[in-house]
């Protein structure tokens, strides 16, 4: 298959010699001088396979040009730079942006494909993902989908949990990559510890078996809420320390090792290598402040608090009662709150219930509390309310800003997952949505005169299913069902659905079998198990006189007798073999007149309302 390119270059002889080597090897060059002739271009124009901008032509402007491409073109559509010298940073925030690669204008051809081809077969070297052990996963959007959002659901289930959490193979290979963009654009560190479990002492495989079972429930436990663990290989654990000092990195290990041995004999070894990654000189997240509201009624706890986290670079607005946050909150939304406890007149607990009553935007502010008090009760009490954790009175300094830094964190991480989540739904959906269009398309082309019929007829059943009161999602839902009502002539031959002349007993017995043969195709889509109502029941009667199953009245499904109106108005305004469309006067009187009869009188009611709002009869086939 040729795939097609799109260069921007504006050195003629560039053009010409990388659109040759590209030519040579099946491959469609379509060249652009700038960016801006790029972006015009794509405003009105099929996607290609690949988009490959040099640097240097956008020049100030690559990171705005880059932007706007992506907004124009699919997800799958990888974007390329040609650019001779790339820094980490610049290799940090490109990969953030997605670009998918970056190309050197002076490497040889063979390797400029070889480079090309490798993007194109999505196997370039995720070091952060890829190593040190090889991880082949297919990608799909489907698959993705689903790990990002157990993903962020654990993340809900884990707030309250203070320990490491466990994912598998796959999830770790999804999550790890937006952990990591994340590490990145807010300037932290990293670290991946990679233990190695060997049996020495015990020949017996059930006993190291459980030794690394124990094992994997120690580290769980031993390390933070913030921190990953993954087994890639049955001997082998991954944990990946987030917001990490290299100097505290050997006191991690040497704690989970020393406690470890305390307790166990040395039937197990273990080794280690460390990879640690430093983020802090990025220019990503320099940017990114922290803001957060401090609620107490003591002067000092606010004095306190406030001096310690804006030493750390921390954005702190204080108040003294929740009655105030209450009030400010309404125009300033700060990363996290801090709530004392135990305050007059509005304890810590009413101030967190009204916050949520009153604001539904505050669901994603995580609160923590400010305590002296130990009573498990009092805990019991805030994590129910929903808190994220609670810190001690009087604070320790260095406690106080990891609590802070950390939350916030995870609150964005989560947050950060559930919008790519969002997006990916919405991309699966458009991409479902245009599949069935597509099938919608191939289905109305058998029949010379029905070309548009099952779009109109699934428009005319979403409208009145809106005048009739359904939700936003069961519209579309019966809009999919209309769209899809007549799959079952697929199976039709097409000389019986374009004969001029009238149908014999047996060719209408094939016509009348379609919509049980559309039944039988879309009750395979388990994902959607009402899609075959449409299909299936259409061409019933409210008398109890259609096919293909004779039922009558309210029996028939709602979005059947939606549909059956829809279609039959689509059939009387479009053009046929025999006749033009019927006159808009004869059409509402025929609708009318089968109120009851053939059609629902509530359904047909709606259509005679949209037939007189029709004063230019602009509704039926072009």
């Amino acid at each position: 298959m040729v795939k097609w390119i799109f260069l921007v270059d504006s050195d003629t002889v560039s053009l010409k010699s990388v659109g040759q080597v590209l030519s040579r090897n099946n491959m469609r060059v379509t060249a652009f001088k700038n960016g801006d002739v790029l972006i015009n271009y794509l405003r009105g124009n099929n996607n290609p396979d690949m988009i490959i901008i040099d640097s240097e032509v956008v020049g100030d402007r690559c990171v705005d040009t880059i932007n706007a491409v992506k907004e124009l073109v699919s997800e799958n559509v990888p974007i390329v730079l040609f650019k001779n010298k790339t820094s980490r940073d610049d290799e940090i925030m490109y990969g953030e942006m997605g670009v998918a690669g970056c190309l050197s204008k002076t490497i040889d051809s063979d390797e400029l494909i070889k480079k090309i081809n490798m993007i194109f077969d999505k196997k370039l070297d995720y070091d952060e993902v890829m190593q040190p052990f090889d991880i082949e996963h297919d990608g799909s959007k489907k698959e993705e989908l689903t790990s990002l959002a157990r993903y962020s659901d654990l993340l809900k289930e884990h707030d309250m949990s203070n320990k490491a959490l466990l994912l598998n193979r796959d999830e770790f290979v999804h999550v790890y990559r937006f952990i990591m963009r994340y590490i990145k654009r807010y300037n932290k560190n990293a670290c991946n510890l990679f233990l190695t479990i060997n049996n020495v002492a015990t020949r017996d495989d059930d006993e190291f078996e459980e030794l690394k079972e124990e094992l994997l429930n120690h580290i769980i436990h031993m390390l933070r809420k913030s921190d990953i663990v993954t087994r890639p290989t049955e001997n082998q654990i991954m944990v990946l320390l987030t917001d990490i000092k290299e100097v505290y990195i050997e006191q991690v290990v040497g704690s989970i090792m020393s406690t470890w041995y305390s307790r166990h004999e040395n039937k197990i070894t273990i080794s280690y290598e460390v990879h640690f990654e430093s983020f802090t000189d990025s220019e990503f997240g320099k940017n990114e402040k922290i803001k957060v509201m401090i609620v107490d009624d003591d002067f000092l706890n606010l004095k306190m608090a406030s001096f310690i986290l804006e030493k750390n670079g921390i954005e702190v607005i204080t108040m003294k009662s929740g009655k105030e946050l209450l009030e400010k909150i309404k125009d300033n939304k700060p990363d996290l709150i801090l709530l004392d406890v135990n305050m007059p007149e509005m304890d810590g607990f009413e101030t967190l219930e009204r916050l949520r009553a009153q604001e539904e935007s505050s669901l994603e502010i995580p609160i923590i509390f400010l305590t002296g008090d130990d009573s498990n009760e009092t805990e019991t009490k805030g994590l129910a309310l929903g808190a994220m954790d609670f810190i001690k009175k009087p604070f320790v300094p260095n406690v106080l800003i990891l609590r802070v830094r950390h939350t916030v964190e995870l609150s964005r991480l989560q947050l950060n997952l559930e919008q790519e989540v969002a997006k990916k739904t919405k991309e699966m959906e458009s991409l479902f949505l245009h599949v069935v269009q597509s099938l919608a398309d191939a289905i109305d082309a058998k029949d010379t005169y029905t070309n548009g019929h099952s779009d109109r007829v699934a428009r005319y059943a979403r409208e009145i299913a809106k005048r009739y009161g359904y939700s936003s999602s069961d519209q579309d839902n019966i809009y999919i069902m209309g769209i899809l009502h007549d799959v079952g002539k697929i199976g039709v031959p097409d000389a019986v659905i374009n004969k001029p002349a009238k149908l014999t007993d047996d060719e209408f017995a094939l016509i009348k079998n379609h919509p049980v043969m559309g039944a039988r195709i879309l009750k395979n889509i388990k994902e959607l198990p009402k899609l075959f109502t449409g299909a299936r029941w259409h061409h019933e009667r409210f008398d109890g006189r259609g096919y293909p199953d004779g039922l009558a009245g309210t029996d028939i499904p709602e979005e059947a007798r939606i549909i059956a109106v829809a279609d039959a108005y689509d059939a009387m305004t479009s053009r046929r073999s025999y006749r033009d469309p019927l006159p808009q006067d004869t059409v509402r009187a025929e609708i009318e007149k089968c109120s009851g009869v053939q059609f629902d009188p509530a359904f047909a009611k709606i259509m005679i309302e949209m037939i007189d709002e029709d004063v230019a009869y602009e509704m039926r086939e072009k």
